[in-house]
């Protein structure tokens, strides 16, 4: 007999991404709304367990409930998909890993089965609009 498969065992999307802000602007980004803003409109965030995150993105509405805060490092959020005639729960997970002066981003998309889209070009354009904001907001070095 056949194992099944593991809960959100498909990976809609995976993208990596490294900043020059440190975790703390990177995940303030996140919980203030801005990291939201920066990719759509009406963002609404309440950073606890079971708390929302919702943003318009230019093709969808991101509707999701978070699941996981992990001190500064990891954000995870439930965010359920339109499929046929029935609704997918997948799962977002941010993780964010200090680098000196950056941080780098791994954003995971999870779900326990295929949902059509272009999952990974998604999140890798999301992740770099957050770059180009964060970097653009650092104070200008001097020379």
């Amino acid at each position: 007999m056949a194992k099944p498969a593991p809960p959100h065992a498909v990976v809609l999307g995976d993208a990596r991404i490294t900043i020059n802000a440190i975790p703390a602007q990177v995940r303030s980004a996140h919980e203030s709304g801005t990291a939201g803003r920066v990719v759509g409109d009406d963002v609404r965030v309440d950073a606890q367990i079971g708390g929302v995150y919702e943003a318009t993105l230019p093709n969808r509405r991101l509707e999701a409930t978070i699941t996981t805060i992990e001190g500064p490092r990891k954000l995870s959020f439930a965010w359920p998909l339109a499929k046929e005639d029935r609704s997918v729960v997948t799962t977002v997970g941010y993780e964010l890993y200090p680098r000196g002066p950056q941080t780098a981003v791994h954003v995971a998309h999870h779900s326990p089965e295929t949902v059509a889209g272009d999952w990974g070009a998604m999140w890798q354009q999301a992740l770099d609009l957050l770059k180009s904001y964060l970097e653009a907001t650092e104070p200008a070095s001097s020379g």
